[in-house]
């Protein structure tokens, strides 16, 4: 077993979020680059869309970006969706609080002229100047789990038109200054934006992560081994054994490789077999943990059901979203079956294959569902 020894790799959000090894994603980090210097050279922003299920790296990713950003000169505020159209909490995230005040009244008699500064709040229809006052250098705002605009961050009424025409100006590089901003979240994200009225989106402003490529999975598994965990001797062996396990999905490549760092870093990055398979060992159970996370907030049958349909399609493969929704609708109606599908949209567990109709993102979460549930 693990010794207690804390390792440095040893964080709060565990699996999640920013990694100290990153490898992949380079030509959506090339369009990036791009477009902040095009939007330097313009005074015009954009938004950048990242779209994916949870563990398909969004964050990560991100990370990288705003690293890019900062190197090019460009001031990074993380931000959530209220920030769009609620003065009070856009002021949360910017340390200099003086930009959402200004001086607005002078008096002046005939002995003296006396000028008299007044701190006034900017109104919530000011959002666009407050931003454009933020910074002296180009803006990169970031937005993560935007898909809460389509949901338990929705704006509504009075917030939904100042949130739109916040998101419209930035996107369309109507600021007059270089602002941007990263929507990142899960494949619902474009949804919530279009009913915002942002719906285009070109080539070069729009990213679907999935798996890695195999180059980079292993590049990253090799990281972790061997800067991270110090490993003594070649890695193949543990890179090969480490790399079968993951499916190339990016949390699954993080969450082993990381596993395996720190039990080297724990035993002088020694890397023998009984401690592969104590590393494999634990990692099929954080990786067991993490799918049963992802259907959380089911009912018991709602998920068996799906299984049952799964368990006639090989794992992977695209799906029809009909073929589902008219099975489920042989148990619930067609009215809650498509409620069913929606929520398996917005928990990431299903997604959009292209032209190919829906799959599971994940070939081992497909069979975990099948062989655990049903």
């Amino acid at each position: 077993m693990f010794r207690n020894k804390k390792s440095k790799f040893e964080t709060p959000t565990g699996d999640r979020g920013r990694t100290p090894y990153f490898h992949g994603r380079s030509k959506i980090m090339h369009k990036f680059d791009r477009i902040l210097t095009s939007a330097v050279a313009t005074r015009e922003g954009t938004i950048q869309l990242i779209q994916g299920a949870p563990g398909a790296g969004k964050t990560a990713l991100v990370d990288q970006m705003e690293k890019l950003a900062k190197s090019r000169g460009w001031k990074s505020v993380e931000i959530d969706p209220q920030a769009l159209w609620d003065v009070k909490a856009l002021r949360e995230f910017f340390p200099d609080k003086n930009i959402f005040r200004k001086i607005t009244a002078k008096f002046t008699d005939e002995s003296s002229s006396i000028s008299v500064g007044i701190d006034i709040e900017w109104s919530t229809q000011n959002i666009r100047k407050i931003l454009r006052s933020g910074s002296r250098r180009p803006l990169l705002l970031i937005l993560d789990e935007a898909q809460m605009l389509g949901s338990s961050g929705k704006p509504v009424g009075a917030q939904a038109v100042v949130a739109s025409s916040v998101l419209k100006a930035i996107h369309n590089g109507k600021m007059r200054a270089p602002i941007m901003l990263i929507a990142a979240g899960l494949r619902t994200t474009l949804t919530s934006l279009q009913a915002l009225d942002v719906s285009r989106f070109g080539e070069r402003n729009k990213a679907s992560l999935g798996e890695l490529s195999e180059e980079s999975a292993r590049a990253v598994i090799q990281d972790w081994i061997v800067k991270g965990g110090s490993a003594k001797g070649d890695p193949t062996e543990w890179i090969d054994a480490l790399y079968k396990e993951t499916d190339r999905w990016p949390r699954h490549v993080h969450s082993y490789a990381r596993i395996a760092s720190i039990y080297l870093e724990k035993h002088s990055g020694m890397m023998t077999r009984e401690g592969l398979e104590k590393v494999i060992e634990k990692g099929r159970r954080r990786r067991i943990g993490y799918y049963e996370q992802r259907v959380e907030g089911f009912f018991v049958d709602e998920i068996r059901h799906v299984a049952r349909i799964l368990s006639d399609l090989p794992a992977g493969k695209p799906f029809d979203r009909l073929n589902m929704i008219n099975r489920l609708s042989e148990i619930y109606g067609e009215e809650a079956s498509q409620e069913l599908f929606d929520r398996l949209l917005e928990k990431g567990i299903v997604e959009s294959h292209q032209l190919e109709g829906y799959h599971i993102p994940i070939p081992s979460l497909h069979t975990w569902i099948v062989e655990s549930i049903v």
